[in-house]
């Protein structure tokens, strides 16, 4: 049903709400919170005497320094009134550098280098990186800005939270429970307290109750910040997305296309050679190949004759002529990847209201010429509902799988597959045998059942094309193969009323709206203005890189 304009909108709604929690709130918390004020006054007054004294007496840094007290008492940067202590900005420096480790032990699993060497200190000058204007700075610096920015989201979102009324679910209340005690238990494997583990994973002056704090903190700014993004997607109104549509249809639609493209190759100037002779000699080998291109378009028909027609190109003077379609087919293009792919003039041609299946043209570019044909003209997709029984190859190499464990694989789907055929071919009876065979974790427990699914979402090619080839329909069922292993398909549904262009425009329209609030929320002259202390924060990245340093040299001494 279309979204009743006139009427208020969830987040409209939410707003209102929120100002009368907000109003209780404030009248029934003034006392309390000016309690908290004042022992955390009093607090801080007892640790500076506690420095004091222990430096007069002569008990030295080092013993004060032990206990995190001067982590505890200095302030290494503020948002907006809120003082962050340095034990709190060592905390956020240590989450970032260990968020950084994981990125880049994770990514070179798959062969790719994030730029990040964990076997350096981030204060190499060798293990560079660069900020957000290119300039290079170390690693070091990048955690430090990091952890800056983090702070100050966090503090943020944390406090309009507050503000609304946010609170923890049990079911989060729990979550955070069971990572404290994860740590617990890491800290005993370790013959560690968790007092003591939490120091050496986050800093000086990190304890239990500060990490649950920063928990707790974590979880209601991620969860207000989620909320406020749903928001605003759903303040967009169905009159501005149908406008955006109207105007700018081919942007959002899509199309299916056959194409080969006639690319110049650039030549080099021979020894002696001239600048005009050089240019001459060029557009020569442009115009010869130009004259190729309108000799193969001249004999595209149809299909199966601009099939024939690029063949018989591509194997001119070939000892070993292939019989392999050299055009190459794209179902689903936006006009984005086609201007890419075709130039911008092809990809007007493809999008044009009057374009129909099977017309052919030439397009001439700077790079060259391209044969395109419309297979199917400019339409509008949507979601489709699919569920799936996986059978996984369990191959002993998963990058080098055996025919013999890929024919396992299949033999084992394809005897499930006709035993569910021999039975009535319902949901209802794929459900249980996905519950009892798939090995999809991810969707074991709900039937093997994917929803919402988008052409452009990020599924493997395969299940993406046997979920959305044309005449796809309720009940529709087959076994495809991709890298995972047999898939057992079946077909739920196709949401012709969750149209792409709609959710896609909504989306982008929310984001742009957000992104102004965030913008907002978090600029330099806000109510959440970051003011550095560089002393402290310094400190925090010069105490972890010398600890970094002190324990490579110890482990390799320990390998000696």
């Amino acid at each position: 049903m279309a979204k009743n304009e006139s009427s208020k909108s969830k987040a409209e709604i939410y707003r209102e709400e929120r100002k009368e929690r907000i109003a209780k709130a404030n009248k029934k918390n003034a006392k309390s919170i000016e309690k908290r004020n004042n022992a955390a006054k009093i607090a801080k007054k007892v640790i500076a005497v506690v420095v004091v004294v222990a430096i007069v007496l002569g008990i030295g840094w080092k013993f004060v320094d032990s206990f995190g007290l001067i982590e505890k008492a200095t302030t290494a940067m503020t948002v907006g009134s809120d003082k962050i202590s340095t034990a709190e900005f060592a905390y956020y420096y240590n989450a970032q550098y260990q968020q950084m480790s994981y990125m880049s032990s994770y990514y070179a699993q798959s062969g790719y280098n994030i730029g990040f060497d964990s076997s350096k200190s981030p204060d190499d000058p060798t293990n560079t990186t660069t900020d957000a204007d290119g300039n290079k700075i170390t690693w070091a610096q990048y955690f430090t800005d990091s952890a800056v920015e983090r702070a100050q989201f966090i503090y943020a979102y944390y406090k309009e939270a507050l503000k609304a009324d946010f609170k923890l679910s049990e079911d989060e209340k729990k979550e955070i429970e069971e990572t404290v005690e994860n740590y617990r238990k890491q800290a005993a494997e370790n013959n560690f307290s968790l007092s003591a583990y939490l120091k050496a994973s986050f800093g000086e002056g990190f304890n239990e109750k500060t990490f649950r704090k920063q928990l707790e903190m974590e979880t209601i700014a991620q969860n207000f910040y989620n909320d406020q993004k749903s928001s605003f997607n759903a303040d967009v109104k169905d009159s501005d997305i149908e406008a955006e549509y109207k105007e700018n249809a081919k942007k959002y639609n899509y199309a299916d296309v056959r194409f080969f493209a006639f690319t110049y190759t650039t030549l080099s100037a021979a020894e002696g050679e001239s600048e005009d002779e050089l240019k001459a000699r060029q557009t020569a080998a442009n115009d010869e190949l130009l004259a190729k291109a309108k000799e193969v378009y001249a004999k595209c028909k149809d299909a199966d004759s601009f099939i024939a027609a690029v063949k018989a190109y591509k194997n001119e003077g070939s000892d070993t002529p292939s019989d392999t379609d050299a055009t190459t087919l794209t179902n689903h293009i936006l006009y984005s990847a086609a201007s890419s792919s075709l130039t911008e003039k092809g990809a007007d041609w493809l999008f044009d209201g009057a374009r129909k299946a099977g017309d052919i043209t030439l397009i001439e570019g700077e790079k060259g010429a391209y044969i395109i044909m419309c297979v199917k003209p400019s339409y509008a997709g949507n979601s489709v509902n699919v569920r799936h029984c996986l059978i996984k190859f369990n191959a002993a190499d998963e990058d080098n799988v055996t025919d013999e464990e890929k024919k396992a694989a299949y033999d084992k789907a394809k005897k499930l597959y006709d035993s569910w055929l021999g039975g009535d071919k319902t949901e209802d009876s794929f459900k249980t045998l996905v519950t009892a065979n798939s090995e999809d974790t991810g969707s074991v427990e709900n039937g093997g059942l994917y929803e919402n699914i988008r052409i452009t979402d990020n599924y493997v090619s395969e299940f993406l094309d046997w979920s959305f080839a044309d005449g796809r329909k309720a009940g529709d069922s087959g076994i495809i193969e991709t890298t995972y292993g047999y898939h057992i398909m079946y077909f739920v549904s196709d949401n012709t009323d969750d149209l792409d262009w709609k959710n896609t425009i909504r989306t982008d329209m929310g984001k742009a709206a957000f992104d102004e609030y965030n913008e907002n929320l978090l600029a330099d002259d806000g109510s959440y203005k970051v003011v550095e202390n560089e002393t402290w924060t310094s400190y925090v990245s010069k105490d972890f890189c010398k600890k970094f340093k002190k324990n490579l040299a110890y482990s390799s001494a320990s390998k000696k």
